[in-house]
């Protein structure tokens, strides 16, 4: 009997979801939730349907959701839990990747079509909408609004802290999966009338009684617990220097351990230890 059911949050537990297979009808409405007809997905292949080993020294590991759609559009899914200050960037660089490869031999660059999805655990995009939509566009002047310069490769950030679903449609499909997302525990029993819904949270109760599964998931996630603090000492330490050289500076300059202080923010003992 299950107790607690598994994060689908959790990129593993994700691709146990919406990355297999057999159920591939529930990508395909999620998408279409999501995508709102453009394009409207009718089937999809999945690119990659293997798990890759989830061990903690596994650096090159990527749990993402990969597919093709029948208009031969390639969608990239992304989960990212923490907000590690660079995701807009690597958004780019992970969506300009893909278009190589959806390219033929006597193709144009305009056959490309790439979708690039995130979905956040943390807040990235200043603004109060849970979904942002990210294009490239022309810079605006005094006589043209901005104009999009290519809608064939797009960004869609959908920031669940942001989701409030007693503020969205309850009739609406995105609204049940982003529901879903957030907390399937606290899922209103009315979406469990939506056949790929319930589909969902059937798996996901099916995988939240698997032991490997859960011993899985509960390493993936102290992985990426890792990496976060890592990625947070690091940046911590950074600053630390950064003060000090500053503050080494300001000594030389004769600044006084004050006026130092208020600026680095480093303890007058700190400052004094740099004189040393």
């Amino acid at each position: 009997m299950v107790t607690t059911l598994l994060d689908p949050k959790l990129d593993y537990i994700f691709k146990n979801i919406f990355g297999v297979k057999k159920y591939e009808h529930l990508l395909i409405s999620f998408l279409n939730a999501l995508l709102k007809g453009n394009p409207l997905i009718k089937k999809l292949v999945l690119t990659n349907t293997e798990f890759p080993k989830i061990f903690k020294d596994d650096k090159a590991c990527r749990l993402d959701v990969r597919a093709t759609s029948n208009d031969d559009t390639e969608i990239d899914i992304e989960i990212q839990i923490k907000n590690t200050g660079e995701i807009p960037e690597r958004a780019c660089h992970y969506i300009a990747n893909m278009v190589p490869g959806t390219i033929g031999a006597n193709q144009s660059y305009k056959a490309a079509r790439v979708i690039g999805i995130w979905i956040l655990g943390e807040n990235v995009i200043n603004g109060p909408d849970a979904i942002s939509e990210a294009d490239m566009t022309f810079q605006p002047t005094a006589h043209v609004p901005y104009r999009i310069m290519a809608d064939t490769m797009r960004i869609i950030f959908v920031e669940r802290e942001k989701f409030n679903a007693k503020d969205a449609d309850a009739q609406d499909l995105l609204t049940a999966w982003l529901s879903f997302l957030k907390d399937p525990l606290l899922l209103d029993e009315v979406f469990f009338k939506i056949k790929e819904v319930k589909d969902a949270m059937d798996r996901l109760k099916y995988i939240s009684s698997d032991k490997e599964v859960r011993a899985n998931a509960d390493l993936r996630l102290r992985t990426l617990n890792d990496r976060n603090s890592e990625i947070t000492v690091a940046t911590e330490k950074g600053i630390t220097i950064g003060k000090k050289e500053s503050a080494t500076r300001m000594l030389k300059k004769n600044i006084s351990l004050n006026d130092i202080f208020e600026f680095t923010g480093l303890s007058v003992e700190e400052i004094k230890s740099l004189k040393k």
